[in-house]
């Protein structure tokens, strides 16, 4: 296979296509923490017993990291429960 610019090309469309709705996210988490890091607010989360001040851009980077991990994991079972069929 050789590796014209049509080929890369016709890569990055296909990449565009498959993932254009983890890029719009990304895109506006980016602008979402953004906006609350220059407002500078804090978020009370409740934990159990505990009480926790977080500045809301904080609070919505690890609400995403979490989102990520648990996607991520979701996505490794069905790959593994495919490939054990």
């Amino acid at each position: 296979m050789s590796s014209t610019p049509e080929n890369k090309d016709n890569a990055m469309v296909g990449f565009l296509k498959r993932r254009w709705l983890a890029i719009v996210l990304v895109v506006l988490l980016v602008i979402v923490a953004i906006q609350n890091g220059v407002a500078d607010e804090k978020s009370t989360i409740f934990l159990l017993f505990w009480q926790v001040q977080w500045p809301t851009w904080v609070l919505v980077l690890v609400i995403f990291v979490v989102g990520g991990v648990v996607g991520w994991v979701f996505a490794r079972n069905r790959a593994a429960r495919r490939a054990r069929r």
